[in-house]
């Protein structure tokens, strides 16, 4: 706070070093810290910079009960469907994550062992990767028998930005209609909510 009052957070440095404080306490799950400065980032009377403006942006795609942004497939696996919405499902579970993730090495073979539970409740899974080695996520998904799609750019990707994420696996479980009605931290909350286990 002490920072942010010495730097006056209208000027572009202050809003840039609000911006930077939202996505670092998003990173550690630190929600009341994010809260308190997406809250006071929101009520800035001032004309926004292109960062904090993104920030906002990225948070608000992503609230709870948002409609889930759509997003255009470049080259799906184990669908017909040309976006992310045309995808017809009772649920959806949209997990990014990327062939190079510790963490989603352990967390993605759990989830494959209920992919044909899951899908017999008529649940998709999305695969969205952060991947940049084609031969590396083409390897991976052959494994994989959802949906799975990758823009190769890595943190680069379009994904990061609209949909707010900062680590890999981030996962979001989508109503019928694409709203956003849960965001487990793991895949046991996943499997949890769907109480497949």
């Amino acid at each position: 706070d002490k920072l942010l009052d010495r730097l006056k957070v209208e000027t572009p440095r202050g809003q840039t070093v609000l911006s930077e404080l939202i996505d670092i306490f998003d990173v550690y799950q630190m929600d009341e810290f994010k809260n308190k400065y997406l809250t006071q980032a929101k009520n800035l009377k001032c004309t926004i910079n292109d960062r904090l403006a993104s920030t906002l942006k990225s948070n608000a795609n992503v609230e709870m009960g948002a409609v889930f942004p759509n997003t255009k497939f470049v080259s799906a696996t184990n669908t017909t469907a040309k976006t992310l919405h045309d995808i017809k499902a009772d649920k959806k579970v949209v997990v990014f994550w990327s062939s190079t993730c510790s963490h989603c090495e352990s967390e993605l073979p759990k989830l494959l062992e209920k992919y044909n539970e899951l899908k017999a409740k008529n649940i998709q899974v999305i695969g969205l990767s952060l991947d940049v080695d084609k031969n590396s996520y083409t390897q991976k998904i052959a494994a994989f028998p959802w949906v799975n799609d990758s823009e190769l750019r890595g943190w680069n990707s379009s994904y990061v930005d609209m949909y707010n994420v900062h680590a890999t696996p981030t996962y979001f479980i989508l109503d019928a209609n694409n709203k956003i009605i849960n965001k487990p931290d793991h895949v046991g909350d996943v499997l949890e909510y769907f109480k497949a286990k």
